[in-house]
């Protein structure tokens, strides 16, 4: 029985998060929810009160897996040498590119239409993204002694951080449609690391 529930909850989830992909949110209807999933109308309003509801469940889910692995990268920026430091980033690039590339269709739904959404959406939004940046410049704050960073305000590129990876990973997923993982980690680690590290030490 409770296997069959979360199983059904599973396909509405499914369903919506296509539809919410494919239509957007407000032409979505939860009609074409539980037709694409394959469950009478009825079925929906066991597991949700509404279409605001299941979009506020699968933004949560994902913003769950994010923070964590947020917090999980606990050396970010951490490093006894610009080379580790470099590698560190690298590694947390190359690890939150796989994660957006396994959940783009959800990641697009959060930070295309959630940024969208207005009333009970808007501070969900804020919340996320303030959450995002908080963590980030925490991980600056903690390791600028070490040296390997270099920066005036840790909140200010720590949003800019935040902005990097949501723009130009959507690009790459949306336009150019085929993410070279290992290339483009690469690449935004230079960039990163350009930015953070005014000068080098020699020999990197």
């Amino acid at each position: 029985m409770i296997e069959r529930q979360e199983r059904t909850k599973k396909q509405l989830v499914a369903a919506a998060i296509d539809l919410f992909h494919e239509v957007g949110f407000q032409k979505t209807r939860i009609s074409d929810i539980v037709a694409k999933a394959g469950v009478a109308q009825g079925t929906f309003y066991l597991y949700y009160k509404s279409k605001e509801e299941i979009f506020l469940d699968i933004c949560t889910q994902f913003i769950t897996l994010f923070s964590t692995f947020l917090e999980d990268a606990s050396d970010l920026f951490a490093g006894g040498s610009y080379g580790e430091v470099r590698q560190n980033v690298l590694t947390f690039n190359r690890e939150l590119i796989a994660l957006y590339a396994a959940n783009g269709k959800v990641a697009r739904i959060l930070f295309r239409e959630g940024a969208g959404q207005s009333g009970s959406f808007k501070p969900v939004f804020e919340r996320i993204y303030t959450q995002f940046i908080d963590i980030v410049r925490t991980r600056l704050e903690q390791n600028r002694a070490t040296g390997y960073v270099s920066f005036e305000d840790a909140e200010t590129e720590a949003t800019f951080l935040i902005g990097l990876f949501d723009q130009s990973l959507f690009y790459f997923m949306d336009v150019k449609k085929n993410i070279d993982i290992e290339a483009l980690s690469r690449r935004m680690t230079d960039f990163i690391m350009g930015g953070l590290s005014k000068t080098p030490p020699a020999g990197r």
